[in-house]
C-alpha cells in the first residue's frame, strides 16, 4: 500500500543533444571597475543550464590587454589567488578603458568610461512611532538624501542604506522602503513598459537615472521601518548610505535583471560583483563572447538615526 500511495510519474531526461560546442567555448568576460580598485577581469565559459555548477573556472591561459584613454595597449597578468587578471593601476574617473582578450582562437573586446563621484550634499531623516505598520509598536525613519545631478550628461546611480553596527554594538536594521520617490517610480516605468507588475520593494538597494532631474539638486525620500524594537535597549542606529555613480552599461544590465523579475536575493548576490551567465537574456557590451565591463564611482556618508532624529519618538 505504501509503494502505491507515494508512487509518481518520473522521467530522466538527456538534454544533451541540445548542447552546442561554440556556446560551451564562448569567452565570459566580467570586469567591474572603479577608482579604488586596480583593474581586474575574470574570463571563464558559460555552463549548461541542466549541468551542475559550483564554481565558475577561469580561464588562465589568454593575452588579456587594457587600453586607457586611447594610450598603449597594457597587458594584465593572471593572479591564481583573486583568479582574475589584473592591472598595475587602478582607473581614474572620466577615463575611457578599452579591454582585449585574445586566445584559443578567438578575439574579445568591450570597454566602459569610469563615471565621476557624485558627493552626499547632505542627510536628514525623521521618525514616526509608535505606530500600527505590521505590528502596534512599529518605528518608521524617513530619509531625505540630497545631492547634485551633473547637468552636461546623462547619469545613472544606484542607492542602497547598510548596517554599520560594529559587532559588539546593539542595533537593529530594519526594512527599507524604495517605493515612493518618483525615480525609483520612473524605474518601475523602465522595466514595465513592455509589460506590467514590477514595483520596487525592500532589498539591498536600486539603480535609477537622472530621467527627469537632469541638472537638479535633488533629494531622495526614502523610508526604513523597525519592528517593535527594543527601544530601552537600543541606544544608537548606526547607518551606511551608499550613493553609487554607474555607467550605462552597468544600469542597463541592472535593469535586464530587474526586468528578469529575479528574487530580491539576486541583486545583492550580483550587483556589486562580476555580472552574468545567460549571455541571451541579460544585458551585455562585450564583442566577440558575452559578459559585462561596468564601472561606478562610490560616495558613503555614515549616519546615526538616533542622533539625526534626535532619539526615539
Amino acid at each position: 500500500m505504501l509503494s502505491i500511495l507515494l508512487s509518481g510519474c518520473e522521467e530522466d531526461l538527456d538534454l544533451s543533444q541540445f548542447k552546442e560546442e561554440a556556446i560551451e567555448n564562448m569567452l565570459v568576460v566580467n570586469s567591474i571597475l572603479n577608482p579604488d580598485s586596480l583593474i581586474g577581469v575574470s574570463v571563464t565559459h558559460p555552463y549548461f543550464f541542466s549541468d551542475p555548477h559550483i564554481t565558475f573556472p577561469p580561464i588562465t591561459d589568454l593575452e588579456i590587454q587594457v587600453k586607457i584613454d586611447n594610450k598603449d595597449w597594457k597587458s594584465l597578468k593572471y593572479d591564481p589567488t583573486s583568479k582574475l587578471y589584473i592591472g598595475n593601476r587602478k582607473p581614474k574617473e572620466g577615463e575611457e578603458v578599452r579591454l582585449r582578450v585574445k586566445g584559443r582562437g578567438k578575439e574579445v573586446t568591450t570597454c566602459d568610461t569610469i563615471p565621476s563621484k557624485v558627493e552626499i550634499e547632505s542627510i536628514e531623516a525623521f521618525a514616526e512611532g509608535p505606530m500600527h505598520i505590521f505590528w502596534d509598536n512599529d518605528y518608521r525613519f524617513v530619509y531625505k538624501i540630497t545631492f547634485q545631478d551633473n547637468p552636461k550628461e546623462a547619469n545613472f546611480y544606484f542607492l542602497s542604506i547598510e548596517d554599520d553596527a560594529l559587532p559588539y554594538e546593539l542595533s537593529e536594521m530594519g526594512q527599507v522602503d524604495y517605493t515612493t520617490d518618483y525615480v525609483f517610480q520612473m524605474l518601475a516605468n523602465m522595466i514595465n513598459k513592455d509589460g506590467e507588475g514590477w514595483r520596487p520593494g525592500e532589498v539591498f538597494g536600486y539603480p535609477f537615472s537622472d530621467k527627469g532631474i537632469e541638472g537638479e539638486r535633488y533629494t531622495i525620500t526614502v523610508c526604513e521601518v523597525l519592528q517593535t524594537p527594543l527601544i530601552w535597549m537600543i541606544k544608537h542606529l548606526p547607518r551606511k548610505v551608499k550613493l553609487y555613480s554607474i555607467s550605462r552599461s552597468y544600469f542597463e544590465y541592472m535593469l535586464s535583471v530587474l526586468a528578469l523579475d529575479y528574487e530580491s536575493s539576486a541583486l545583492k548576490g550580483y550587483l556589486l560583483s562580476l555580472g552574468l551567465s545567460e549571455p541571451t537574456q541579460i544585458y551585455s557590451n562585450v564583442t566577440g563572447g558575452c559578459g559585462l565591463m561596468g564601472s561606478y564611482n562610490l560616495n558613503t556618508a555614515h549616519i546615526d538615526l538616533l542622533q539625526l532624529t534626535g532619539g526615539w519618538p
